[in-house]
């Protein structure tokens, strides 16, 4: 056999063997990547199944959440209009107390008046009365002392010092 026959089937029987080796290595490859597909394929099944009921849950709270968003429109446009009401009226209420407590002072300080007025027009009368009928009714009551006196010395009925122990019991 000639060389160059030789080495031509050496040549093919290696590249035969180097396609056949490929061949099994792609093979172990596709049966390697199979079995791994099947595994992935595995835990999403899994993975879907316990995914479920979270997707779940959450689209019937979106749901939900959807239903209730006019719901919750209405509620703040009805809070945020009695906010405004009751603002109004506690302004209503402050104007009011200020006006009540202005007209209060006012008439404590008319009634002020009127009682340091009514207690000073007293004093006066009390002390008119003092100066105008008690002044003089001790002069009356003093000229009694002194006629009473003089008719007891002139009738002689008393002695001089039973007269003024009686004259000081009588003023009492």
């Amino acid at each position: 056999m000639p060389t160059g026959s030789v080495v031509f089937l050496v040549f093919t029987g290696v590249v035969t063997f180097a396609v056949i080796l490929q061949t099994i290595v792609l093979i172990a490859i596709i049966a390697t990547a199979k079995a791994s597909q099947r595994k992935i394929t595995e835990q999403v099944d899994k993975l879907q199944d316990q995914l479920h009921p979270v997707l779940t849950a959450a689209t019937n709270l979106m749901e939900t959440l959807e239903d209730m968003t006019p719901r919750v429109r209405a509620i703040t446009e009805n809070v945020q209009t009695a906010s405004e009401r009751l603002r109004q009226q506690v302004d209503h209420i402050d104007t009011v107390v200020k006006d009540v407590t202005g007209k209060t002072h006012r008439q404590v300080s008319r009634i002020d008046g009127m009682v340091t007025d009514t207690l000073d027009g007293i004093a006066r009368g009390t002390r008119t009365i003092q100066d105008n009928i008690m002044a003089p009714l001790r002069q009356i009551g003093g000229w009694m002392n002194t006629v009473r006196t003089t008719l007891d010395i002139l009738s002689g009925r008393e002695r001089r010092g039973e007269r003024r122990s009686r004259s000081r019991y009588d003023d009492l």
